[in-house]
């Protein structure tokens, strides 16, 4: 018999991150937010990410997402 490895539960933001490169400060700093709130927002220690306007904005250029495309939540997935 194999054992099946557990599927690491990743973040929807953590996950686009790394598809483009880019680091937790990258993203940071393209937002106005701090290291700690991305990591933060990618381990689901705030439940809720409240971001302004220009920050949603800036958050789709880097990551190159429309709004449709934004994840509901960006804490890692079940």
């Amino acid at each position: 018999m194999s054992q099946e490895q557990p599927i690491e539960k990743e973040s929807p933001l953590k996950r686009r991150r790394d598809e483009l490169g880019l680091t937790q400060r990258e993203v940071a700093g393209a937002i106005d937010v701090s290291v700690q709130t991305i990591s933060n927002w990618e381990t689901g220690r705030f439940k809720e990410v409240r971001l302004t306007l220009p920050q949603v904005k800036a958050l789709c250029r880097v990551l190159r997402w429309t709004v449709e495309d934004l994840p509901d939540d960006f804490k890692p997935l079940d």
